[in-house]
């Protein structure tokens, strides 16, 4: 009989996760022996001795994200392959996944049997890449706000949703539990790392990416 596949789950949203513990569940090559939160949490159980064949990796958490993550594993961890999981498909970010050791890059809406063929491929020793990937990685540009969005953290994207939606400092700062102080701190960084004009600026740069 087939050894099975041992493989770590690792995203930051608890409901990402049991989505894909429950296709995980169907597949009978595979078995979870682990999941975290967030790259310091996956890391730790590295250290504790699991040793899994394949890690399922969000690119973007708190605490640690998927980048910094896959690149220790990539130089620590021999063996270990990373399958970066987004919602995202922008050229430069699956090019630093690349660049960071990821051997593939799935989108969250996958379906059980793209997951199940991306898993084999890459455990086998391969890379795994959508036809839309890899459409992506063959197009010329990216657009600016994509690439710039990326600079952002995920708290920093939150709050640039709600200064966009017309949101006072006060109250945004009622939605996420921190100081109108903090909120504006926040604020004037997303400022500086978008290289935009004020609310005004964000606002513009908001619609143009999507977010509002």
């Amino acid at each position: 009989m087939q050894s099975k596949i041992k493989l770590i789950l690792v995203d930051d949203h608890l409901l990402v996760r049991e989505g894909f513990k429950s296709l995980l569940t169907d597949m009978d090559f595979v078995e979870l022996i682990g999941e975290a939160a967030d790259g310091k949490q996956a890391l730790q159980l590295l250290r504790n001795g699991l040793r899994p064949q394949i890690i399922l990796m969000d690119v973007e958490m708190p605490v640690m994200g998927g980048l910094e993550t896959t690149e220790i594993i990539s130089k620590d961890y021999f063996g270990i392959k990373v399958i970066m999981l987004s919602m995202v498909n922008n050229k430069d970010i699956i090019q630093n996944c690349i660049e960071k050791g990821a051997k593939g890059y799935l989108f969250k809406n996958a379906s059980m049997s793209e997951l199940g063929d991306a898993i084999r491929k890459v455990a086998d020793g391969g890379h795994y890449f959508s036809e839309e990937v890899t459409l992506t990685l063959l197009s010329k540009s990216t657009s600016f706000e994509d690439s710039a969005l990326y600079q952002l953290s995920p708290r920093e994207i939150e709050i640039l949703k709600l200064v966009a939606g017309g949101y006072s400092s006060t109250e945004i700062g009622q939605q996420l539990f921190i100081s109108p102080r903090t909120v504006d701190t926040h604020r004037n960084n997303i400022i500086q790392k978008l290289q935009v004009n004020g609310v005004a600026g964000l606002v513009r740069f908001a619609i143009k990416a999507k977010l509002v």
